[in-house]
């Protein structure tokens, strides 16, 4: 069996994840997606007088790798402590899009929390709905609190 588990800094989720995985000997993948639609949401012309624009971009890039970042090391620390040893990758696009991208691959179940964290351009996007709608696997939702 194969687990594909959603970081998004949900402590429950990496709880449940971890455990799934653990109860059934499963091989566990944990995927982070950065948010890679600020080029597009924001146009290119947006400011293109200034260099504002290119500091906003930067500045939010910098605040997905500090979420990706603490997102791992909780993940890994939590893994460590329940002896696992998880594929993980960390993406950067659409998190809907990437989520199903990496399903393709052939998982069994996928656990994500509910509802995502509410960070970059999620919080205008309802990913969880269309990941439920396309996923090709059982799905496992974390009440993330």
């Amino acid at each position: 069996m194969r687990i594909l588990l959603i970081l998004d800094g949900s402590p429950e989720a990496v709880d449940e994840g971890l455990r799934l995985a653990g109860e059934r000997g499963a091989e566990l993948s944990a995927l982070f997606v950065r948010d890679g639609g600020w080029r597009g949401y924001t146009g290119n012309d947006w400011l293109s007088s200034s260099s504002a624009y290119v500091f906003f971009l930067e500045y939010i890039e910098g605040q997905e790798e500090d979420e990706a970042s603490r997102a791992l090391d909780d993940f890994l620390r939590r893994a460590v402590d329940a002896g696992s040893n998880p594929r993980v990758r960390v993406v950067r696009g659409i998190v809907s899009k990437e989520v199903l991208k990496e399903l393709g691959e052939g998982y069994d179940l996928l656990v994500m929390p509910y509802p995502f964290r509410r960070r970059g351009l999620e919080s205008m996007r309802d990913a969880s709905a269309y990941i439920i709608k396309n996923a090709p696997c059982s799905i496992y939702l974390v009440r993330a609190t």
